[in-house]
């Protein structure tokens, strides 16, 4: 028979027994310290107070549970999984350490593994009867991790159609129904609920979810923040380095070589990232598209560098600053094949691109959000540009409003004061009569290009010209040969002129302002107009010149020496004419040759 190895010689040995009481007490003492250190705080100095009980008692569950509670405040979850698990192999009885474990699981992203273990412990305690009692909190654990896998689901339902609006969403009542002290913010820049909030305690796996949907809503400023926290703790994490990459792109704060080393250091981690390969063959292909076409431009080849262009709008999907680079080189490549239509679009695009990328949420920033900007110099440059486009277009208030933008960011440029102006002259103008536009000449034709449209438009809406229409139609050309009189009164008299190029009111209708014949409300005087045409009047008997007799017949008499042979009108003029031009009588409604409105029949 062996005997006990406490007793020698029949006497008991107590040594071993006191030495096991006083290493079982030592630790005890420990765990107090720890106890304490957790309560005050200091969750390291905790964890290593209760691994230094454990070493000394390696079999006590309740220092596993304890030293898993300071790992779980530490954001140590995997450690904490598998204290909690030792602690339920030495007592199968302790419920806190399985919701413990769930609930970490839940932290990892590992929803399965925590509902599986919420249900190991339920069976447990219903084969207990002193464990029932915490059957109740183990089905509301196991209800929350349900209502998480439902989010979850639809999150990643809503990834897959990029609805990152709705994935954002779901992911974040996920992390919400996961870890109900998370205070929420109120952020009306940010379509996040959680923006600005740390998120240490939630799986990295879902915070990388969650800045995939940061991206594509072009969140960037809150991406590249939660990146930051991401990488803190993990610096070697490959996808968030690549997402880091993508977020300089897009806002093009570092150099493409940067940003190409930064793919290339998350590829060295994670050879196989798909995402890494394709952005760093896609900055390539759009570098060489946009070079190729800034060289064509600087060469003078704008269609050449409008393919260029269009090759880069067509294969860039990441829309960043440097397609609203390109949207303006192209906005100015139109402008120079004089295209102002589709100038004015390419920069209206480029800014809401702009405006997308640098303001959070579905308001709309104000001149002095964009003045604070780090783009604020490439919103300016595009309101100037769109402003342009509209001025081409003779679009002044819109122009106006560009300028008012423009000016608002670069107050200090006097060349934009000045463009201003100029708009708000012409938009004034532009509410009154248009006598460039009367006679369908540019602001800056000649003064033989005046005369000439001024001759052309006499012609057509003369009221000898008119008799075959109906009497609405010859009351519209009645107003419109005045119109261009008025038209010529001005245009044709260089200090009305620049008077009206100045934004002052010259009213070519006004006494003040008689026609380009003199008065009676455009009536031409023949001797001006012979003048005007290069012929003389010689010849004419009585009556008053330019004007018909008050009995319809003609005012003139024999012209004799008259440079006119060609036929005007439907009006002859008898006897002097060279060449044999005979003019034939009016309708009877008007006198020979002239109107009421005594303009020249041509």
């Amino acid at each position: 028979m062996t005997s006990d190895p406490t007793e020698s010689n029949g006497v008991i040995d107590l040594t071993q027994e006191d030495g096991q009481n006083n290493v079982q007490e030592q630790a005890e003492v420990i765990k107090g310290q720890a106890n304490g250190k957790y309560k005050a705080g200091d969750y390291p100095g905790a964890l290593e107070l209760y691994s230094a009980a454990i070493k000394l008692q390696p079999n006590n569950a309740t220092y596993y549970g304890n030293r898993a509670a300071a790992a779980t405040m530490l954001k140590r979850f995997t450690d904490a999984v598998s204290d909690c698990q030792k602690c339920i192999e030495l007592d199968p009885d302790n419920m806190k350490a399985y919701a413990r474990a769930s609930k970490c699981y839940m932290c990892l992203g590992n929803l399965g593994d925590a509902k599986a273990i919420l249900n190991q412990a339920k069976a447990h305690a219903m084969a207990r009867p002193k464990l029932r009692d915490g059957v109740k909190p183990l089905d509301w654990d196991l209800a929350t991790v349900t209502k998480v896998e439902s989010f979850m689901r639809q999150a990643m339902k809503f990834l897959e159609t990029k609805d990152y609006k709705q994935a954002m969403t779901q992911l974040e009542m996920a992390i919400i129904t996961l870890e109900p002290t998370i205070r929420t913010e109120s952020n009306s820049g940010s379509r996040s609920r959680l923006c600005g909030v740390k998120l240490d305690g939630v799986s990295t796996q879902w915070r990388l979810l969650r800045i995939q949907c940061l991206l594509g809503l072009r969140e960037l400023d809150e991406a590249a923040s939660s990146i930051n926290a991401v990488l803190s703790n993990d610096s070697r994490n490959p996808q968030a380095i690549v997402y880091r990459a993508q977020v300089a792109y897009l806002q093009e704060s570092q150099t493409v070589d940067i940003i190409q080393r930064l793919l290339i250091q998350a590829l060295s981690f994670d050879p196989d990232n798909s995402e890494a390969k394709d952005l760093l063959r896609k900055i390539k292909r759009l570098e060489q598209f946009k070079t190729a076409g800034n060289d064509a431009f600087k060469a003078g080849s704008y269609q050449e560098a409008l393919e260029a262009y269009d090759r880069f709008l067509e294969a860039d999907d990441e829309c960043g600053v440097m397609r609203v680079k390109v949207l303006s080189n192209r906005a100015t490549v139109w402008s120079k094949l004089g295209k102002h239509v589709q100038s004015v679009s390419d920069a209206t695009k480029a800014l809401e691109l702009l405006e997308t990328l640098c303001f959070a949420g579905d308001s709309a920033p104000s001149p002095a959000d964009q003045k604070s900007s780090q783009h604020s110099s490439l919103f300016n440059k595009l309101y100037l540009r769109r402003a342009d486009g509209y001025m081409k277009q003779e679009l002044y208030d819109e122009a106006v409003r560009d300028y008012t933008v423009a000016e608002s960011l670069n107050p200090h440029d006097d060349s934009i004061s000045r463009a201003l102006r100029n708009a708000k002259n012409l938009l004034r103008q532009s509410k009154r009569k248009d006598y460039y536009k009367i006679l369908g000449v540019e602001r800056s034709a000649s003064e033989t290009e005046i005369k000439k449209a001024y001759r052309k438009a006499a012609l057509q809406y003369h009221p000898d010209k008119t008799s075959n229409l109906s009497a609405e139609e010859q009351t519209a050309a009645e107003t419109k040969f005045k119109l261009v009189g008025e038209a010529y009164a001005v245009l044709s008299d260089p200090r009305k002129k620049e008077m009206f190029d100045s934004g002052m009111d010259v009213d070519g209708s006004s006494a003040s302002d008689p026609s380009p014949f003199g008065g009676m409300g455009g009536a031409a005087n023949m001797g001006d107009i012979f003048e005007m045409f290069g012929g003389g009047g010689g010849g004419m008997g009585g009556g008053m010149p330019g004007f018909y007799t008050q009995s319809g017949g003609s005012g003139f008499g024999g012209f004799g020496g008259s440079p006119f042979s060609a036929q005007f009108g439907g009006a002859q003029f008898g006897g002097g004419f060279p060449g044999g031009a005979s003019f034939g009588r009016g309708s009877g409604r008007r006198p020979q040759g002239f109107s009421a409105q005594g303009g020249f029949p041509f």
